[in-house]
């Protein structure tokens, strides 16, 4: 149990702002890759947590995380 709460607390986080990044280098699009975590995540808390509720304030912080990554991206890529 405390690996899974140290993976939600600090492995998707990490993996959502990668996903971010990558996304919107790849993409070019700042919204595919935040649908995708979106996604995943609601899939995640209905299939593996089995439907908690207070997961998802879980995933709107990921989704929130991918957006600010792809945005952040998207910026500097601009600038340079």
């Amino acid at each position: 149990m405390a690996v899974f709460v140290i993976l939600i607390v600090f492995g998707f986080p990490i993996i959502s702002v990668l996903i971010g990044i990558l996304g919107t280098l790849l993409l070019k699009n700042v919204w595919m890759p935040t649908l995708i975590v979106l996604l995943a995540s609601v899939i995640l808390m209905f299939t593996y947590i089995g439907g908690n509720k207070s997961f998802i304030i879980w995933v709107i912080i990921y989704t929130a995380f991918t957006f600010l990554a792809g945005l952040i991206t998207k910026r500097l890529k601009a600038v340079s």
